[in-house]
């Protein structure tokens, strides 16, 4: 391919040759210019001469001669310069388009008109400083390639970096040296509560709203190298409850260890927090609880051992109250293992086809007993062609029963306990419900009606418990059948718990 260089090496030697040609030598600027001011002379001569002729007489037909040269040569000589203006005007021309052709193309064509002389040195100088220009694009252009490929290749990096930021579950802040935003992934647009890009380059502290936050962001971006990353503890209250966060800041450093912003990572360690609590909690629950009828069983041990009874009658007595207490303390360990498999999935499940009446009957007939010594009136009403749900019976059973036994356990004497089953075939489930008209929850202790080892404060007097038959009951529904457990209540007036099945196998 002919490049510039080598279409300007064609032209110029074409220029400097173009006086050797005839027409060019004869057309030339000086040459012309030459031939006029020769011209112009022999025209001073010949009016010299006409006027010579004219004071010394001479005969008129020479001076009509003489003067008719003259003016034929002034004639001549004008026209000489008017022929050589013109050459040169139209030179100019030429080399004027070509160097606006090579102003749009980059391209010029070698000059085939007649060029003055006195523009070769000129023109040479131009093609000259052209072909410098040319080589100084060719390297510009090289240049941008490389520029180019570098920003493509930045630019997948850039992508690559921003795709595994808003990948990851945990809310990404970045931050630039002057503390602006420039870069955050949807978990933190949830968690702080804006647009990236509508807060793109705007100062974090403003996004944040938070001057806690705000003071531990600015102390890494000026930390430098003396705190490259660091982890920080960070709670705050968000939508009404208390969150923390364990903060991983890093700080973003050159080559020259200058910082360039700083990168905040917010893993939400709430959960965690209150799992830890919560073992905490049941721990020293399952302690408390273990210890009571440890401590009966080993107190009438030890009356049992130093003779304390004096009779048969009194030991009875002792070995039914240990009997009692082991019965207790087998219930509660038993719950125990019964929610920590459901919770761990290891519960060992054995779903079928069950009749809920069937169940509810039985439930009846077992709580029937209870119910009467405390002159509760226990009532039983079964829905007529109700279906099967897809169950395992005797997590069902326990359900129903740990729900009956808690409505006549809080019931006063005299009291009323009815059970009764219904089908929702819209809705797709079946329902238990447990209606008292006992002593009733109060609305503050609802919403932790099923946590594990809670009690009503109302209640503790009552009867005794562990706290544990409530939860188990809705890890049964939720967690193995995924149904529900349903509570209202009214404290004084009542309570009615209702057990939904779905209808469909799960």
């Amino acid at each position: 391919m002919t490049t510039l260089s080598d279409k300007l090496s064609l032209l110029w030697p074409r220029a400097k040759a173009a006086p050797t040609e005839p027409a060019a030598t004869l057309f030339s600027l000086r040459r012309m210019t030459s031939l006029t001011l020769g011209l112009l002379v022999v025209v001073v001569a010949v009016a010299l001469y006409g006027i010579y002729t004219v004071v010394y007489s001479a005969p008129l037909r020479i001076q009509y001669i003489a003067w008719s040269a003259a003016g034929c040569l002034v004639i001549l000589s004008i026209l000489m310069l008017l022929l050589g203006r013109y050459m040169t005007a139209r030179s100019l021309r030429h080399v004027e388009s070509q160097l606006r052709h090579l102003a749009r193309s980059e391209e010029l064509e070698p000059i085939h008109g007649r060029v003055p002389g006195e523009l070769q040195r000129v023109i040479s100088a131009l093609g000259d400083y052209v072909a410098h220009v040319h080589r100084k694009m060719d390297n510009l252009r090289l240049q941008k390639k490389e520029l180019d490929i570098q920003m493509r290749v930045a630019d997948a990096e850039r992508r690559h970096s921003e795709a595994i930021i808003f990948s990851i579950s945990d809310a990404v802040l970045v931050a630039d040296s002057f503390g602006e935003l420039v870069l955050a992934n949807t978990a933190a647009e949830r968690l702080f509560s804006f647009r990236l890009t509508e807060w793109r380059h705007r100062p974090i502290e403003r996004v944040l709203n938070d001057a806690a936050l705000s003071d531990l962001l600015r102390e890494a971006r000026t930390a430098g190298g003396h705190g490259v990353r660091r982890q920080v503890e960070y709670t705050a209250l968000r939508g009404g409850r208390t969150q923390t966060y364990n903060i991983t800041l890093s700080t973003v450093l050159d080559s020259q260890g200058q910082t360039r912003g700083v990168v905040a990572v917010f893993h939400d360690i709430t959960r965690e927090r209150e799992m830890a609590r919560m073992k905490t909690d049941f721990v020293s629950a399952v302690s408390h609880e273990l210890k009571t009828p440890l401590s009966s069983i080993k107190a009438y041990m030890e009356m049992l051992l130093d003779g304390e009874a004096k009779d048969d009658a009194m030991r009875e007595d002792f070995y039914k109250i240990i009997a009692s207490e082991t019965d207790r303390l087998q219930r509660l360990i038993t719950k125990i293992l019964d929610i920590s498999r459901i919770e761990a999935g290891v519960m060992e499940v054995r779903k079928g086809s069950v009749q809920l009446n069937a169940v509810v009957q039985q439930v009846h007939d077992v709580m029937l007993p209870q119910a009467t010594s405390k002159n509760i009136e226990l009532t039983c009403e079964a829905a007529e062609a109700l279906p099967t749900v897809w169950a395992d019976r005797d997590l069902v059973y326990q359900a129903v029963l740990n729900v009956v036994s808690n409505a006549i356990k809080y019931t006063e004497a005299g009291g009323r306990v009815r059970i009764r089953t219904s089908a929702d075939l819209e809705g797709g489930h079946l329902a238990v419900a447990v209606m008292d008209n006992g002593m009733g929850i109060r609305s503050e202790d609802l919403p932790r009606l099923f946590e594990k080892f809670f009690r009503c404060r109302n209640t503790e007097h009552v009867a005794k418990g562990t706290g544990l038959g409530l939860n188990l009951v809705k890890h049964i529904m939720e967690t193995v059948h995924h149904g529900e457990i349903v509570v209202t209540s009214e404290y004084g007036v009542g309570t009615t718990m209702v057990l939904r099945f779905p209808l469909t196998k799960g």
